[in-house]
């Protein structure tokens, strides 16, 4: 009997709707919430930071972007303990990347376009600019030209031989009997 005297009371009612209206009122809508959608003219960049192992997470990197078309600058709050960082209110465009570690500054040599209304993901790893150069380097060093192989050797005497045998042989009528 009780339970049919509590559906009937509209004091019941009217706070079971009033619930039912704060929990589906979206976040940005409430007092001191979050804004509901992010705004349609910028974009966000994020992902992590790693030394040059590319496993050990770097924490308190800067991570830097510059617009190419009018050369303005935003960077991220550093990186927390896993590496990652964030940049939000990115304007659409081109953008340089840099990354500013505790010893040493990194400058990426390849432009990201970061597009309004989207998350960009890009992980790093940071390695000294010198030491892949070197590293590059020594390879192009260490590898032989074919023609200085012994296979490139070999064919370029065959090929010797057989181009003067057709300029030193004489070109008479060839007969199935000589």
């Amino acid at each position: 009997m009780a339970i049919r005297s509590l559906g009937r009371s509209r004091c019941l009612v009217y706070a079971v709707l009033a619930a039912f209206a704060v929990f589906m009122t979206p976040a940005g809508l409430q007092a001191g919430g979050p804004a509901p959608f992010p705004a349609a003219d910028s974009g966000s960049l994020s992902g992590f930071i790693y030394a040059k192992d590319v496993k050990t997470p770097v924490a308190g990197a800067v991570v830097k972007i510059r617009n190419i078309a009018d050369m303005k600058e935003m960077a991220s709050p550093q990186t927390d303990a896993n590496g990652m960082y964030t940049i939000t209110g990115i304007p659409e465009g081109r953008y340089l990347l840099g990354v500013s570690a505790a010893k040493e500054d990194f400058n990426l040599d390849y432009a990201l376009f970061v597009k309004a209304g989207e998350l960009g993901k890009l992980s790093v790893s940071l390695a000294a600019g010198g030491e892949a150069g070197q590293q590059a380097g020594e390879a192009s060093l260490k590898k032989k030209g074919f023609f200085n192989s012994v296979a490139g050797r070999v064919l370029v005497v065959a090929a010797i031989g057989v181009g003067l045998y057709f300029l030193i042989v004489p070109q008479g009528e060839t007969s199935p009997i000589r």
